[in-house]
């Protein structure tokens, strides 16, 4: 085969790639952490004094940095985000179970459920690989 026309095929694969990518790309930084922040890191976040008493993360699961969103609570360790499963992901199938279940999030009485649309969003992100671009969090 021509070499050319190997290399051509190939640039032109790694062009669409790029362009679809960027189209419909989710920006965790700017679509994923505002859903995050308002619906879960009230109970999920670094460890920290609220009026006098210390805040430990509910579950030991912290949300606020992209290691601890990896790396999950003491339920389903490693299993929260599932790069490009989110029907393994427990972030996901927390968001989706009906209010009643123990193991929904948030939990009945402790903040609105998460909207589908942000659902959604979220299991596309999840689905595309989990990218969390530059963002790092908190330490």
């Amino acid at each position: 085969m021509n070499t050319k026309l190997i290399i051509a095929a190939v640039a032109a694969a790694f062009a669409v790639n790029t362009v679809s990518a960027q189209d419909g790309a989710v920006d965790f930084e700017k679509q994923i952490l505002p859903i995050l922040k308002t619906s879960c890191f009230k109970c999920h976040e670094k460890e920290h004094e609220d009026n006098g008493k210390i805040k430990k993360p509910k579950g030991g699961l912290r949300l606020d940095s992209a290691a601890t969103i990896m790396k999950g609570g003491k339920e389903y360790p490693d299993e929260n985000v599932v790069a490009g499963k989110p029907d393994a992901s427990w972030m996901i199938k927390s968001m989706v179970l009906p209010d009643t279940d123990e193991m929904a999030m948030p939990p009945e009485g402790k903040g609105d459920r998460v909207p589908a649309a942000d659902q959604a969003l979220i299991k596309k992100w999840i689905e595309s690989g989990a990218s969390f671009g530059s963002w790092k969090g908190v330490e």
